[in-house]
Parts: structure tokens; C-alpha cells; sequence
């Protein structure tokens, strides 16, 4: 009888490895402890079931990470494997799995067994405690990442229009990859010009990180066999997704320091952009390993490009002259999240007929008192979205100052 003859007929258990068990039994005793001390606490001061909740909430944390560390599993019994979790069951037959996946995600890489038939998938995290017997068995699986890939690799070597031999067509996936470099620095160039660079490079900047997606979009389209967006790690294309984040992150950081007097005209003229942008990748992103979390960011990217494009687009296509106007500051302010924002509060000035706030530079911020005067420059909006920012006083047409 050989190895592999063994390992289909003996059991074997794995569970959560010691460090991990320790550590989640450590996390989730504090939660128990805390919430019946919480719920006793307040049935003896008010007894108002309202009050109970969030204690209860915090005992279910806890119970749900002692029952993660207690029952957690995986039973490989012959041709049989069983995935226990902290309240669910699953098992199959090796007859049954098509093969296995590796998934990377925010929370780490784990393992998925894809059945057949589309009967559904088992997740296994990489946090049991395995070995060579268990290696041995997933080693009769199929491992679908690397067949994927395979399969990719003698298309584009097939592909006539690719080149002559299948060497030349090989080679064409190696340009593809070179090319998208060539993409992502022209989005990092564009980003700094338009961030950081001076007013004669915002222009430019701006239309090439607009157009970013549009090149993705038609490489995706012209070589399906070289590109790819959202693609599986083990997938051999050229991934064109870090050029939409450069170019969405690049749009986006050029737009400080610009205010609006209302957000609606902006909002409503990003989101049919928004829209069509989700249209163009939405179905590369839903093709994903991890297809949740892709259009989950194919959001935050259409999101981090729409909204932005249409202010650069309002901005700094306007030509037309702006009215000065000269503004008492009559407070400050700072908003703290992951990071402190400063503002100045404003008296009613122009169209802000109420009192308004301005965000400035902690500099700023720290040198302005109540009583001091800002210069704000207000510009119609070539969008006919009314925008404006804060100028130097000195520099400010005195004529068209206006409080």
C-alpha cells in the first residue's frame, strides 16, 4: 500500500494552531466578562431592556470566538473532508470537488473547494495546524488557479493574430506587461504634475489621468488575452487596476483646496460618469476570486474618479473672470477623524448667505483669530457649478472687493 493509499483511509483532525486558539480564547473572554457585568449593572440601576443591547451584542462576540476556537476543524476521513466552523458544517466527497483556489483578501490568503455542478464552494482558512498527510491529500485536487492559468497561456500561444510562432505570441504577453508599466508611470507623472506641479501642467495632468481609464478600457478590449482588471493572482495578463487607482487617488488629490457653493450640480453631472465607468469594468470585477470585495472597489474607484474629473472639468476650464470679495473670520474650528481637519468659520458673504466655513492648512489655521479677514475669489464654473478659493489679500483686485 502506498502513501497516498494511506491517506485515504485513515481519519485525521486538524484544528486552529495553539498560538491562534490562545489568542482568539484571550479576545473573546474580556467580551463575555465585560457584557454580563454591563447587563448586570444595568438591570440593578434601571432594569430598561433597551439598555441590555449593546452589552448582549458584545456577550454574542465573545461566545461566537469561543465557539470558533472550540469547534473549529477540519476532518479529512479517507475520500471524505469536513469543514467545521463556529456554527456550520460542511462536508464533501473527494468525487464531488472540481478542485481548490487560493484566495487572498484583506484578512489574509485561504483556501476555497469548489464543487462540482456549481453545488457551491467550502472555505478553509490557513490557520489549522496541518501536515504531510493533509498536503498529501489536497495534492489529488485540481488546483484551478494553476489549470486557469494554463489554459490562458496556450490561448495567447494559439492566438494567430498574436504573432507567427508561439514564441512571438508568448513574447506579446511580455510587451502587454511592459506597456502597462508604461501606462502606470504616465498616471504617476500625471498625478505629480497635477498635485504638485506648477498651474501650467494642471491642464495636461488632468486630461491624461481622465483618459487613463478610457486606454485600460480599449487595451482590455483590443488583447482580452494580454489585459485584464480585478484578474486572479495566478492569472498571467497584465493587471491594468493599479492604473485606475493611480489615476482615481491622482484626480482626486488635485482638487484641494477648491469649494463649492453647493455640491448638488457637481454630484448630479459625476454620477452618470460614475455609472458608466462601473458599466465598462463591472463585469471583469464580478469575475474575480474575490468578487465582492472587486466591485466593492470598482465603487470606491468609480467614485474617487467621477466626483473629481467633473470638478477639474469645472475648474480649471473656466476662464471667465472671478468677483473678489473680502470675508471676516468669526471662529475656527477642527473636525478629528483618521486625520484633523482645520476651518475657519465665515460671516455670510456673496451667494453664502448664512454663516459658512472654509478648511485651510493647520498654519493657517493656527495664525487666524476672530476679527481677521480672508479674500476668497468666487468663479462662475464652466459647468455653471459656482466655485471658489481662498486668494492672498495682497494680490486680491482691491475694485471687486465685496463683503
Amino acid at each position: 500500500m502506498n502513501f497516498m493509499q494511506q491517506v485515504s483511509t485513515t481519519r485525521h483532525e486538524y484544528r486552529l494552531k495553539t498560538w491562534q486558539r490562545v489568542l482568539f480564547l484571550i479576545l473573546g473572554l474580556p467580551f463575555i466578562v465585560g457584557g454580563g457585568f454591563a447587563i448586570f449593572i444595568t438591570a440593578a440601576n434601571s432594569g430598561r431592556a433597551v439598555e441590555v443591547f449593546m452589552p448582549i451584542f458584545f456577550i454574542g462576540i465573545g461566545l461566537y470566538l469561543a465557539a470558533y476556537v472550540l469547534r473549529s476543524r477540519v476532518v479529512i476521513d479517507g475520500t471524505r473532508i469536513e469543514v467545521r466552523d463556529a456554527f456550520r458544517d460542511r462536508a464533501a466527497e473527494l468525487s464531488e470537488i472540481e478542485g481548490f483556489r487560493t484566495i487572498s483578501s484583506r484578512n489574509g490568503k485561504y483556501t476555497q473547494l469548489c464543487l462540482k455542478e456549481g453545488r457551491g464552494k467550502i472555505t478553509l482558512s490557513q490557520s489549522f495546524d496541518t501536515d504531510d498527510d493533509y498536503r498529501a491529500w489536497f495534492q489529488q485536487l485540481t488546483d484551478l488557479d494553476a489549470r486557469d492559468r494554463d489554459v490562458l497561456l496556450s490561448e495567447i500561444s494559439q492566438d494567430a493574430e498574436l504573432g507567427s510562432t508561439p514564441e512571438e505570441r508568448l513574447n506579446a504577453l511580455k510587451q502587454a506587461k511592459a506597456i502597462n508599466i508604461a501606462v502606470i508611470a504616465a498616471a504617476v507623472a500625471a498625478a505629480v504634475g497635477l498635485d504638485f506641479g506648477t498651474s501650467n501642467f494642471h491642464l495636461l495632468s488632468a486630461v491624461i489621468l481622465a483618459l487613463v481609464p478610457v486606454a485600460v478600457l480599449l487595451l482590455m478590449q483590443r488583447s482580452p488575452l494580454l489585459y485584464a482588471v480585478f484578474k486572479k493572482k495566478a492569472d498571467p495578463r497584465a493587471e491594468l487596476s493599479i492604473a485606475l487607482v493611480i489615476a482615481g487617488f491622482g484626480l482626486a488629490l488635485g482638487i484641494r483646496n477648491l469649494h463649492f457653493v453647493s455640491m448638488q450640480p457637481i454630484l448630479l453631472m459625476a454620477l452618470p460618469v460614475a455609472l458608466v465607468y462601473i458599466a465598462s469594468f463591472f463585469n471583469s470585477a464580478r469575475k474575480s476570486s474575490s468578487s465582492l470585495g472587486s466591485v466593492y472597489g470598482l465603487l470606491i474607484f468609480a467614485g474617487l474618479y467621477s466626483y473629481p474629473l467633473v470638478v477639474l472639468a469645472d475648474t480649471l476650464l473656466d476662464t471667465a473672470s472671478p468677483t473678489s470679495y473680502t470675508v471676516p473670520v468669526t471662529g475656527k474650528h477642527t473636525v478629528s477623524g483618521k486625520s484633523t481637519t482645520y476651518y475657519l468659520d465665515l460671516a455670510p458673504w456673496g451667494p453664502l448667505q448664512k454663516p459658512n466655513k472654509i478648511s485651510v492648512s493647520s498654519s493657517s489655521y493656527r495664525d487666524a483669530v476672530p476679527g481677521d479677514q480672508i479674500c476668497l475669489d468666487l468663479h462662475p464654473g464652466r459647468l455653471h457649478a459656482l466655485w471658489y478659493q481662498r486668494v492672498d489679500c495682497s494680490v486680491a483686485p482691491v475694485s471687486d472687493a465685496a463683503q
